[in-house]
């Protein structure tokens, strides 16, 4: 049985479109494969993370009409590692295979199943570490390093009415880092 494949591209131009599409017929052709649906994100639907055209070709998969999804590179599938991951696992979890033209990889071999491996340890990875940046406390403002002179004569010439920025140059430092130590009083 010949395997169903749905071709995706992600380009800006439409000489760029044609030439991945062309690229993808011919490699469909050399596998053997049906050509079942064609999927291309114009100029402006390019530009966004998820293009509506890689949402219909989600639809298409889901609904059993692809076996395998061919794209010219891997920032065809998305434009961040997470979510290239993500579309990866998910293309997995349907049972769909990936080949990704420009990298020669074709996950419908044995062989280039374990992309799917690699990519399922780098997605927890990357889940990890952003668990982690998340849960981080924020470090808190750093206070102003001055001497016990710069901050008594802050003191004083706040109390007394002297602006801010005539303290900070007669201390000779930036107004910021008075504003700073008077917030932090």
């Amino acid at each position: 049985m010949s395997r169903r494949v749905a071709i995706y591209c992600r380009h800006t131009t439409e000489r760029e479109k044609r030439a991945a599409t062309k690229a993808l017929r011919a490699a469909a052709k050399k596998e053997g494969w049906t050509i079942a649906g064609e999927f291309a994100a114009d100029k402006k639907q390019a530009r966004l993370s998820v293009p509506t055209e890689w949402r219909e070709l989600r639809r298409f998969v889901e609904a059993g009409k692809a076996d395998v999804v061919a794209v010219p590179s891997m920032d065809a599938i998305g434009d961040t590692v997470s979510l290239v991951l993500a579309e990866i696992l998910w293309l997995q979890d349907q049972g769909c295979a990936l080949y990704v033209h420009d990298a020669g990889l074709n996950t419908v071999s044995p062989v280039d199943q374990v992309l799917f491996k690699v990519v399922e340890a780098l997605k927890a990875v990357d889940d990890a570490a952003l668990r982690s940046r998340l849960a981080r406390p924020r470090a808190h403002a750093r206070q102003p390093e001055l001497t016990p002179y710069q901050r008594s004569v802050i003191r004083a010439a706040i109390t007394s009415g002297v602006s801010l920025k005539d303290v900070a140059k007669s201390l000779k430092v930036s107004v910021a880092t008075v504003r700073e130590f008077t917030k932090s009083q």
